[in-house]
């Protein structure tokens, strides 16, 4: 197979090429500063309190919402001197720099300048969804880095198409992002192309098959140790496949959105939100230019994107949900590799028109930064002037939904912490609580990690099996004192306790009280 040669473009500046790779350090550490500086201090919401939660214990499953490496890394992670929680973030953020890094690495192997790099780095780095993520204990930066890493691997193959150590490697890595977050899967078409596209025959090798097949196996042991595992401890095989594919999510993910359009509308909003004007046009003049110059790369790139977008767009959990968009987060990373190659494209057009690359690179690097920082920044104080719900989020005390979710700083933020405290100065000796996910994991994580109020039970409004609310309810009411954490339609199943019970707000609780009974003479 005769080798490809890519390097045919040259750097803008010899000192820069040079040290290509400090800049390479250098994105990193101020990628880790600035989320560092951004950082949750305390426990967050839902999913962060859950796996702050399951880090300490090593709580691992193999569920499609269990992450098993990223618990275990958040496992050593909490051997911090720090609250488990802000040790889960700091794994955030250094997984999210990782991720930066490698893109800026990507933007490097394909472009040959440093200074486009910097830009799709960087771009990514401010970006909506990827700073929220990096910010609070989440899987999705580590998911990002597993596929750009996989990309950059390939990439540095097709130079040396015959030297299938890179497919192994990635083979293996493939396996390891699997261990994190399942969404992984959705990538194999796109890496399939590209291998194909470059050496199809690396295929008809048994040895390579093997070897490859050997390398993914070892990369996904940790799956499979979890899958024995259950396996000898009784639970049924089918049972775990059901849960490792979506369990209840599958309705979700077999049937078309009726939204599909207005979801595509969106998914395209969320977009430009990520990377407003300059990075959003960036990308459409990466994409024509890539197209032109590799196509390829091109394909490979918008394969990647394509899948898991009309995958999440379509169908899968979330449909009707603000968080949508954290699926989007590895497709923003990949669209920052084409905003490098967009201001790759129009920085060679620039300097053929005689402009100074310095000149452009600063106004470029300035607008990639502060467009996203004062979009973030002025866009909760609009939507609320305006009277624009763009959220359509319920309501928890201690957090203002426009800020909390439309900027993603959250330096200082301890609504959660709070809202604990306030709930275990207000519930009385020896009550329930009855939470649902997002507010209860909360409330567990300050019994369990903080040591607060162990005389309450802290019960999940959710159970598939009965009506947890009625059940607590008709169970305990008289015995103990009973509370809901809200009264919030589709949270918890109330309609039936409507006529026999009032639901007395206490602080940021809502005491469930018998209704007097009427007798009438």
């Amino acid at each position: 197979m005769k080798e490809v040669n890519i390097n045919k473009y040259c750097h803008e500046n010899k000192s820069l090429a040079d040290h290509s790779t400090l800049i390479g350090i250098a994105v990193f550490l101020c990628s880790f500063a600035f989320y560092a500086f951004t950082l949750a201090p305390r426990v967050i919401w839902g999913d962060n309190a859950s796996y702050a939660l399951s880090a300490v214990k090593m709580n691992l499953g193999i569920s499609a919402d269990s992450h098993p490496l990223f618990i275990i890394l958040g496992h050593f992670f909490s051997y911090l001197p720090f609250e488990p929680a802000y040790s889960l973030n700091l794994l955030s953020a250094v997984t999210s720099s990782l991720a930066v890094l490698v893109v800026y690495l990507v933007v490097l192997e394909i472009t040959g300048s440093t200074l486009a790099a910097l830009i799709g780095a960087i771009s990514l780095c401010v970006s909506h969804a990827f700073w929220l993520h990096a910010v609070i204990g989440r899987i999705y930066g580590l998911n990002a880095f597993f596929v750009m890493v996989l990309a950059l691997i390939l990439l540095k193959w097709r130079k040396e198409p015959t030297n299938n150590r890179f497919l192994y490697l990635a083979a293996f890595l493939f396996g390891l992002g699997l261990s994190n977050h399942l969404i992984m899967a959705f990538t194999i078409i796109g890496f399939l192309f590209f291998i194909v596209s470059i050496n199809y025959r690396v295929f008809l090798s048994l040895k390579v098959l093997l070897t490859g097949v050997g390398c993914f196996l070892a990369g996904s042991s940790i799956l499979a140790y979890l899958f024995i595992l259950k396996l000898v401890a009784g639970r049924p095989v089918t049972s775990m496949m059901d849960a490792a594919t979506g369990g209840g999510l599958k309705k979700a993910m077999v049937e078309i959105s009726p939204k599909i359009f207005n979801d595509i509308f969106v998914y395209f909003s969320y977009l430009f939100y990520q990377f407003p004007v300059v990075g959003f046009s960036l990308i459409f003049i990466g994409i024509f230019a890539l197209f032109r110059k590799d196509r390829i790369v091109a394909l490979f790139l918008l394969l990647l994107v394509c899948v898991n977008a009309f995958f999440f767009i379509s169908f899968g959990p979330g449909i009707e949900k603000t968080t949508k968009y954290t699926f989007y987060i590895s497709d923003y990373a990949l669209f920052s590799i084409l905003i490098g190659y967009g201001f790759f494209t129009f920085m060679n057009y620039i300097k053929n028109k005689g402009y100074s690359l310095t000149k452009i690179f600063s106004i470029g690097l300035a607008l990639i930064i502060l467009l996203p920082l004062l979009l973030y920044n002025i866009t909760p104080y609009a939507s609320k002037a305006l009277g624009i719900d763009l959220l359509h989020a319920r309501t928890i005390p201690y957090r203002d939904n426009e800020t909390y979710f439309l900027n993603p700083s959250k330096r200082g933020y301890i609504g959660a912490a709070r809202y604990a405290e306030e709930v275990f100065k207000t519930a009385k000796l020896d009550s329930i609580i009855i939470a649902d996910f997002t507010l209860c994991t909360v409330l567990e994580y300050s019994q369990q990690i903080k040591g607060a109020r162990s005389d309450i039970s802290v019960i999940d409004s959710k159970d598939n099996r009965e009506n947890a609310t009625h059940k607590v309810v008709s169970q305990y009411y008289g015995k103990r004192d009973i509370y809901l954490a809200s009264v919030e339609k589709g949270y918890y199943r109330i309609g039936r306790l409507k006529n026999e019970y009032d639901f007395v707000p206490e602080g940021v609780l809502y005491r469930v009280v018998r209704k007097p009974i009427n007798i009438v003479r």
